[in-house]
């Protein structure tokens, strides 16, 4: 199973490597900015100690800390809120409204002051005196054809954003797998390059003994000298790629910065069975979520289009409005005096 992930994910995701450790370099990995598959939200805190990270382990934390797969989520979260914004437009508005006001009125500033007769004295304030008013209101559109073809869109792209989430899904499995077995041959091309370095000591010390005893001359021993010096520059840069490849797994799934790990799995060797083209393109055609995203995406630009057509159409509505109000009579603050007899 591993080795069919690894030539399935090799040509997106590969870092290329030349045939021989001497000659060839690897290529800088991708970053977050350039692929979200290579970022995510990294652990807190590391764990103590050295972490043996399997196969599933790696793929199980990286469908839950990748950057892509999250993205994604949030992406099918506010499209489903899109959805129920398109949807209002169609359901009953109901508004309801309450209120009561109470307030004092001054007679002075409306110029009725002092004495209207000998004894009889106007009051200063009149009031207080209030009203009560309570209403509701319902509209319903009754036929509204732009709404309609536009939920229908809306309905679509939640749809889009439901595939792209499984699809960002499956390329995080793909990323992660990539990458996990291609960890796995840095570790073995480190592992062959110490093999050479001690096999390239082994002559090197040979030919200084035999140029010693005068069985081989200088040349021999300066040319064995040259191949172990290259066999250890090899094993440097094998053992620093293979540092960044570790580094690239951490931050695919997840891993905590500075957090210690080895890999705990090795990739048995498998043969993967080709199929024939057209079961091929048949399981493609049904399973593929970006194929059948893009469908739904076709339909959802189709209805956002008759929509917009719509727009130009006349709507039906019918709106309802009940309410009650009331009312209190002023009365004064205080009785008109009169003077006793």
């Amino acid at each position: 199973m591993l080795v069919t992930v690894a030539e399935c994910a090799v040509f997106p995701f590969a870092q290329t490597y030349s045939s021989t450790p001497s000659s060839g370099t690897v290529t800088q990995p991708p970053t977050s900015a350039q692929n979200p598959v290579f970022g995510s939200v990294a652990d807190s805190k590391p764990t103590p100690g050295v972490l043996p990270l399997t196969f599933r382990e790696a793929v199980e934390r990286a469908l839950r800390h990748n950057l892509a797969a999250l993205l994604s989520e949030y992406n099918t979260t506010a499209a489903r809120g899109e959805k129920w914004k398109q949807l209002s437009d169609l359901l009953p508005n109901i508004n309801a409204d309450a209120q009561e006001v109470a307030q004092k009125q001054s007679l002075e500033a409306q110029g009725l002051r002092g004495e209207i007769a000998p004894g009889v004295i106007f009051p200063r304030v009149n009031g207080p005196f209030s009203y009560f008013d309570m209403r509701a209101s319902a509209t319903q559109r009754l036929f509204d054809w732009k709404a309609i073809q536009k939920y229908r869109a809306s309905t679509h792209s939640e749809e889009v954003a439901r595939l792209d989430l499984k699809d960002a899904r499956e390329l995080v499995v793909l990323a992660t797998g990539n990458v996990y077995l291609q960890s796995i041959a840095g570790s073995a091309r480190v592992e062959t390059a110490r093999a050479q370095v001690e096999t390239a000591e082994a002559l090197y010390k040979k030919a200084v003994a035999q140029q010693e005893a005068g069985v081989s001359p200088a040349i021999d021993t300066l040319r064995a000298q040259v191949q172990f010096q290259t066999r250890r520059q090899q094993l440097i840069t094998a053992t620093n790629d293979f540092a960044k490849q570790k580094l690239t797994l951490a931050r695919v799934v997840g891993l905590a910065p500075g957090q210690e790990f080895e890999l705990a799995d090795k990739a048995p060797y498998e043969r993967f069975p080709i199929p024939d083209v057209e079961s091929s393109l048949q399981r493609a055609y049904s399973l593929r979520s970006d194929y059948k995203a893009a469908q739904e995406r076709l339909f959802a630009a189709q209805l956002e289009h008759s929509a917009a057509v719509a727009g130009y159409f006349p709507t039906l509505g019918s709106p309802l409005i009940l309410g009650t109000s009331a009312r209190r009579r002023a009365v004064f603050c205080r009785p008109i005096t009169w003077p006793a007899p």
